[in-house]
C-alpha cells in the first residue's frame, strides 16, 4: 500500500475512464477524486492538497496541454501524468516537453497504469527534494557571498583609509589592485558591483 496522503485528481471527460482510473487508485491505496472538464480541474487544484494530476488530452472547453500549461506556471510542484488515446501518443509527448512527467494510453492496462503511477509518485517526490536541496544550498551559498562581500568591503575600506593617510609620495596602497577597486567605496553595494564587474570579466 502506498502512502493514503497521496491525492490523485484524474481529469477527463468521459465518465467511465474517470471513475475506472478512481477505482483504481483507492483500490491501491491513493486518494483519488476526479473532475469531469479543464475548469472544474483548476477549481479543484487551487483549493489545494493534490499530488498528482491524470489529465487527459482531449477534453472540451480546455485541453489537456491548456490545462498543464495553467498547472506549470501556478503549481509547478505538482506531477502531471497526460492520458490520451493511442493515436494522440505525440501529443503527449509534446506534453512531457512542456512539464508532464509521463503519459498513458487509452485503452490501458490496469497494472501497467498503476506500475507508471507508483512511479511517478516515487519520482517526482525525489525531483522535489532535490530541487528543494538545491535551493537551500543555493541559498546558503548567496548568504556566505553575501558575508564575504561586506567582510573584503571592510577590509577595503580600511586600505582606503590608509592609502588616503599615506603621505610618503609612494605608490597607493590600491594600486596592486584591480582598477575596478582603486576607485573610491562608499558602500558594501558599490563594492559588490565591483566585484561582480571583475568577475564577469575574468
Amino acid at each position: 500500500m502506498v502512502d493514503r496522503k497521496t491525492k490523485v485528481l484524474v481529469v477527463d471527460d468521459e465518465e467511465t475512464v474517470r471513475v475506472l482510473l478512481q477505482r483504481i487508485l483507492q483500490a491501491a491505496g491513493y486518494e483519488a477524486i476526479i473532475a469531469a472538464n479543464g475548469k472544474e480541474a483548476l477549481s479543484v487544484i487551487a483549493g489545494g492538497g493534490i499530488d498528482v494530476v491524470m489529465l487527459d488530452i482531449n477534453m472540451p472547453g480546455m485541453s489537456g496541454v491548456e490545462v498543464l500549461g495553467k498547472i506549470n506556471a501556478d503549481w509547478p510542484d505538482l506531477c502531471v501524468i497526460m492520458v490520451t488515446a493511442v493515436a494522440d501518443a505525440q501529443t503527449a509527448v509534446t506534453a512531457m516537453k512542456l512539464g508532464a512527467y509521463d503519459y498513458i494510453t487509452k485503452p490501458f492496462e490496469q497494472d501497467e497504469a498503476l506500475r507508471k503511477i507508483r512511479q511517478a509518485v516515487v519520482n517526482w517526490q525525489e525531483h522535489l527534494k532535490l530541487r528543494q536541496s538545491i535551493a537551500e544550498k543555493t541559498e546558503r551559498l548567496q548568504d556566505n557571498f553575501a558575508e564575504l562581500v561586506a567582510s573584503l568591503s571592510r577590509e577595503h575600506r580600511l586600505l582606503q583609509q590608509l592609502a588616503a593617510k599615506d603621505r610618503t609620495g609612494g605608490k597607493s596602497l590600491l594600486s596592486g589592485l584591480p582598477p575596478e577597486l582603486q576607485e573610491p567605496i562608499t558602500s558594501v553595494e558599490e563594492f559588490r558591483d565591483a566585484l561582480l564587474k571583475i568577475l564577469k570579466k575574468s
